[in-house]
């Protein structure tokens, strides 16, 4: 049975490659069951909260983390069991492994299953089939009475819940213990301290790999105004993110979830497998070019003549070497070098001479994205950082699709699209979309959506519709520019960009200036 259960965890892994555990020496159970979680710093910084039950660890992926006030409400990934022995696991997964980064175990004790219906005690397997799971912990860390309760809404297999603590004396409103209490409590050291322990980051002749890419957050154009000569500015493109890994003749090409792009640009590929230099990844952007423009739409369809690039505007290996610890300015001086003489389908990204009010004006009157601002000797670390800030000339940003509505009038395929985000309580509504749609992407989306049909509505508040709505699971991402968010929070002339499956549907959140 409990081999059973770890079948998703065991496909997802090489264990001759990750030092993760297989779980195939089971551990033994102690007189109280244990929890553990664990901050893991992969695609996105997260807190694995597990639960040890009938011989397994049941497992949530809190992105925020725990808090200790009761009126937060933590989103919690339900994801798949672990073995017993994964509770002690600190360490690096490798790059191009499931979850690569660094795992320490944040906080761990034990906790006692207070789940009750009709008076009587529901066991922990049971309660989380029916939804709902209240439990006491006593940790290093937390204590006290907490609450999980699943919501409805997530990608298949990855349910979604809310964590949240129960109003008792260990109950705090003003403590941020996940900021106050980083560090492991198994050997103290930080994640940072880990991972920069790891061989990684040593010179070596190794092979090349995908790497998370590092990600801007999105601020305003004042606040690099007051700050000016720190930062260096580049233009933000429209396209695809895309790390490229080359080892000899072994070309791919990754999103920055780690799908496979190579079989969708054959000529990028190409290009990157003529340079000289065969051992590196590169971090940039697959855009279709629309005269000076850059369009997502022409990417997407690429009709016959579309003139598809590689701008590159990062590199984190060449030629055995590790270069995500140099300063900003080298890794471009080694990306103008590699990219030297290359073919038309690559390009680097250069910098841009002026301050950013000036430069984000002139972006604007181009039909740009707009820029992307970058600290002047930071080094590369994967994942969402204050490091690398956007500055956009038209809002837009990632959506999830969570139903739709009927057409009228000579109108095909739907009306419009009801788009969510997720926050601390779940899926949220956003409002609808129902512009920017061609006839084959009406019947396009149409299909998917009747595939994705559910009978209850995925979002947790109310939506303004109580005729012709369908909802679906909410697992497509959609690319949505609009001109504002409206006081109540939602989108105020929204239009249709484009599908991303280069983003999970759990992750998105919606953007707001830091």
């Amino acid at each position: 049975m409990v081999d059973e259960r770890l079948e998703r965890y065991r496909a997802k892994r090489s264990f001759d490659q990750t030092p993760e555990p297989s779980g195939a020496e089971p551990a033994g159970a102690g007189a109280e069951p244990h929890y553990v979680i664990q901050k893991h710093a992969a695609r996105a910084l997260h807190y694995d909260f597990r639960l040890e039950a009938d011989g397994v660890l049941i497992s949530w992926a809190v992105p925020k983390g725990p808090s200790l006030d009761p009126k937060v409400k933590r989103l919690a990934v339900h994801v798949e069991d672990h073995p017993l022995d994964y509770e002690t696991f600190e360490g690096v997964i490798p790059n191009a492994q499931y979850g690569a980064g660094t795992v320490i175990v944040w906080d761990r004790g034990t906790y006692r299953n207070l789940t009750e219906r009709h008076g009587r005690p529901v066991g922990v397997a049971d309660a989380v089939r029916a939804g709902h799971l209240s439990i006491w912990l006593e940790g290093d860390k937390l204590h006290g009475g907490w609450s999980l309760t699943r919501t409805g809404g997530g990608d298949r297999g990855k349910e979604n819940w809310i964590l949240v603590k129960r109003g008792d004396e260990h109950a705090a409103t003003d403590v941020d213990i996940t900021a106050t209490a980083p560090a492991s409590v198994a050997t103290g050291r930080t994640i940072e301290e880990l991972g920069d322990d790891g061989e990684d980051r040593e010179w070596t002749r190794e092979r090349a790999t995908w790497q998370p890419p590092m990600l801007a957050q999105l601020v305003r154009v004042g606040d690099h105004a007051r700050r000016e000569g720190q930062w260096r500015y580049q233009r933000k493109l429209d396209g695809l993110r895309v790390v490229a890994v080359r080892n000899g003749d072994e070309v791919e090409l990754w999103s920055r979830n780690h799908l496979s792009y190579g079989a969708r640009f054959p000529k990028v590929v190409a290009a990157l497998a003529a340079l000289p230099a065969d051992n590196f990844t590169l971090d940039g952007e697959v855009v279709a070019y629309d005269g000076s423009r850059t369009s997502f739409g022409l990417l997407q369809s690429q009709p016959p003549g579309a003139q598809v690039v590689y701008c590159v505007f990062d590199i984190l290996h060449l030629l055995g070497r590790d270069t995500t610890g140099l300063p900003l300015a080298d890794r471009e001086g080694l990306v103008a070098r590699v990219l030297e003489g290359a073919p038309p389908e690559l390009k680097p990204v250069e910098a841009l001479e002026g301050g950013p009010a000036e430069l984000l004006q002139r972006a604007c009157a181009e039909g740009w994205e707009g820029l992307v601002a970058k600290r002047v000797g930071s080094t590369y670390r994967g994942g969402r950082g204050g490091d690398w800030q956007k500055l956009k000339c038209q809002a837009s940003q990632e959506l999830v699709v969570g139903g739709w509505t009927d057409p009228s009038g000579s109108r095909t395929g739907f009306g419009a699209l009801l788009l969510g985000y997720y926050d601390d309580e779940g899926f949220r509504y956003a409002g609808k979309v129902g512009t920017g749609f061609n006839q084959a992407t009406l019947a396009d989306l149409h299909r998917r959506l009747v595939k994705l049909g559910v009978s209850e509505s995925p979002f947790v508040d109310r939506v303004p519709f109580r005729k012709g709505v369908h909802w679906v699971r909410p697992e497509l991402v959609a690319a949505i520019a609009f001109s504002e968010w409206t006081g109540d929070g939602r989108l105020r002339h929204p239009a249709f960009l484009g599908l991303r499956d280069d983003k999970a549907a759990g992750e998105v959140q919606r953007e707001q200036p830091a």
